[in-house]
């Protein structure tokens, strides 16, 4: 007879239990109207735009600044001042960089892949390579254009370039 009460005791017990979640996950999920829901109507990620470099800086004008501060403030001095020449500037004596290495034989192949282009054959473009010894005893051997040209076109060539996916600067012979 314990065993038969105890039974049902557990039975009643569980029922109970299972009815009391079975209203607790109803009140859960219905929504009430007068609970307060809370939104983010803000974004919560804000893009900011970079306006502390130039958009003209290559990889190839970045890993090449020289490391102590007079040549800095000496190269950023000559860039105000070619920016100041810029528009009275129509002698014909600038050339386009594509790369630069340390390696000759890496500029070699860079300087045939790019000839393959028909940007460079369209426009009649060859390219040289020109060993440069940097300040601190370092060897790079740049791919440069063999022909030279004024500022604007110049630049104009470059701005093709890079729409094309090809790095390039223009450089002052």
């Amino acid at each position: 007879m314990k065993s038969l009460s105890v039974k049902i005791s557990l039975i009643i017990i569980s029922y109970t239990t299972l009815i009391a979640l079975i209203v607790l996950s109803y009140i859960s999920i219905v929504p009430n109207d007068d609970v307060l829901i809370l939104e983010n109507k803000s974004p919560l990620v804000k893009k900011i735009e970079n306006t502390l470099g130039s958009k003209n800086d290559t990889v190839y004008k970045i890993l090449e600044k020289p490391k102590n501060i007079e040549d800095i403030i000496e190269n950023e001095l000559a860039d105000l001042k070619n920016d100041k020449n810029i528009t009275g500037d129509s002698k014909i004596n600038y050339q386009l960089q594509l790369a630069s290495f340390k390696d000759e034989n890496k500029s070699k192949q860079i300087s045939k892949k790019l000839l393959k282009n028909n940007f460079f054959k369209d426009n009649k473009i060859d390219l040289d390579i020109k060993k440069i010894k940097l300040k601190n005893d370092q060897i790079y051997f740049r791919v440069i254009s063999s022909n030279f040209f004024s500022f604007k076109k110049a630049n104009s060539h470059c701005e093709t370039l890079k729409n094309i996916k090809i790095n390039c600067i223009v450089i002052k012979e």
